[in-house]
């Protein structure tokens, strides 16, 4: 059975913690949501809507960039412990999405509701679980750092 794809809804479980990391967080969620509107409610194969939709998967693969390039800054001004392993993810995630991207560009036939539901699942799964540990490592650096500068 086909999963249908809904608009999504910002809940507090996505919240690291971290107000940056959490808007872009946000941010992400609204390019998402344009694509879901595109996907479920235009029809895809017209010139116009082709070329929104073109729009909006750019905006997505320009604000993942900035994103992960925002998140890694703050993983290395901490020397976060699984850096390595994280930006392995992110790379692998946008090898998957920059692979789509072309095969649609390309002219091959790609499943976008298959891909939304892949854009959305792989976003919620490393916020909820990869970001959150990031984030809490970046919290306890912050927390040690400040008692080591009061306690000097």
């Amino acid at each position: 059975m086909e999963e249908t794809i809904q608009e999504i809804k910002w809940e507090s479980k996505f919240n690291t913690g971290y107000k940056r990391v959490d808007d872009q967080h946000r941010e992400l969620v609204k390019i998402l949501n344009k694509l879901y509107i595109l996907v479920m409610n235009k029809d895809i194969s017209k010139d116009d809507v082709a070329e929104e939709l073109n729009g909006v998967i750019k905006d997505t693969i320009d604000y993942v960039a900035y994103h992960f390039s925002t998140e890694e800054a703050i993983m290395k001004a901490i020397d976060y412990s699984g850096f390595k392993s994280h930006v392995v993810k992110h790379r692998n995630f946008t090898n998957k999405v920059l692979e789509e991207v072309n095969n649609y560009k390309n002219g091959k036939e790609i499943d976008i509701k298959e891909f939304t539901l892949f854009l959305r699942d792989w976003l919620f799964n490393h916020i909820v679980v990869e970001d959150k540990v990031f984030i809490n490592e970046v919290k306890s650096t912050l927390e040690r750092m400040a008692r080591e500068e009061y306690n000097s």
